[in-house]
């Protein structure tokens, strides 16, 4: 068999390999290989091509911490790593912390089941188990990415949705759609940024006062749903009163983003941001039936709804580190010699 069949063989072995690299590389690792080839070989040998597609496969995988095309996706990315479980901890502390009342004529059979303070949220969810290992959870998370330790904040997501899927781990409505969305974007900038070290150093008090106007109109929002729920609906005949937080959502959010665009803060940084809330501003319109409360009553098409945009962006930030960056160099395989 000719140098040239062989030479295709090898291409094809090379293949593995992304194709920045090979842009750079390909011709020379070509050179070697052929150069070491036996006289008359017909075909690449097995140990030599398990060899070439092993480093191909490393190539790969440290691809996925070098963060796709772009300083300012990779650093956006490395931020939002850190931010992300962090404002998720604190949303869900502010559901424990600002519970949405209950306005109602307080009947005897009312207080005798509710309590004299009859709320939706507040401290009581610290006597379920459930939320309670969600919050632990998220504090793990939370401290692992603040810690800068990436695969451990990977794995810790992993297990949190093991213990979710297992039962053990829940949030109310709202808070459920916003840990999940976390889950996807947050592993997605883990896996494709250069990590939440680089993040954690770039963040400033600018981002800060940014993710706390964002925690506040997410919970200005979960008043709202609170206020539409049908046993706010009952309890207060009809009358729920959920105006005032609908304005108050609007203004925080408004708020926080007329600050990241004074403050220049990095659009991709934002962007998972935005994508990561996607699923309250549904939630802000208005609710006739049943049927249109994604959340509560989710189907197939209100889970496609509520998610498409995220897992869309997560795997476009993977993929963008896959195939979007030069790797660093690796020495050509040597398996064979001459």
């Amino acid at each position: 068999m000719s140098d040239s069949a062989l030479e295709r063989r090898y291409r094809r072995l090379l293949a593995w390999y992304p194709a920045a690299f090979r842009r750079e590389r390909e011709e020379e690792m070509l050179a070697v290989l052929l150069a070491g080839a036996r006289r008359g070989q017909r075909r690449p040998g097995l140990a030599e091509s398990a060899d070439l597609i092993r480093r191909a496969i490393g190539v790969r995988i440290r691809l996925l911490g070098a963060g796709p095309p772009g300083k300012r996706w990779a650093d956006g990315l490395a931020m939002f790593s850190v931010a992300a479980p962090v404002l998720l901890v604190l949303a869900t502390v502010l559901e424990v912390a600002v519970p949405f009342r209950l306005h109602a004529p307080l009947r005897s059979a009312m207080i005798a089941f509710f309590g004299r303070r009859p709320q939706i949220g507040g401290l009581p969810l610290l006597g379920v188990r459930p939320f309670v290992v969600a919050l632990a959870c998220q504090a793990l998370i939370a401290v692992l990415v603040v810690a800068g330790q990436r695969w451990l904040a990977l794995a810790a997501i992993a297990g949190t949705a093991g213990a979710w899927i297992a039962g053990l781990y829940w949030l109310p409505d709202l808070l459920q759609v916003l840990s999940a969305s976390v889950f996807l974007l947050a592993g997605a900038a883990l896996i494709a940024s250069p990590g939440p070290r680089h993040g954690r150093r770039l963040l400033t008090w600018r981002h800060g006062i940014v993710l706390a106007l964002c925690a506040a109109a997410i919970q200005a929002a979960a008043l709202l749903y609170d206020a539409a729920s049908p046993l706010a609906r009952v309890l207060s005949r009809g009358h729920s009163g959920g105006a005032p937080y609908l304005a108050a959502s609007l203004a925080l959010a408004g708020a926080a983003a007329a600050l990241a665009v004074a403050f220049r803060l990095n659009p991709y940084f934002l962007l998972p941001l935005a994508v990561m809330c996607y699923s309250y501003v549904l939630q802000l319109l208005p609710r006739s039936s049943s049927s249109g409360n994604l959340i509560g009553l989710p189907t197939p098409g209100h889970l496609t709804v509520l998610f498409l945009p995220a897992v869309l962006l997560a795997l476009a930030v993977i993929l963008a580190a896959v195939l979007g960056r030069g790797p660093s160099r690796p020495e050509p395989s040597r398996s064979r010699s001459a």
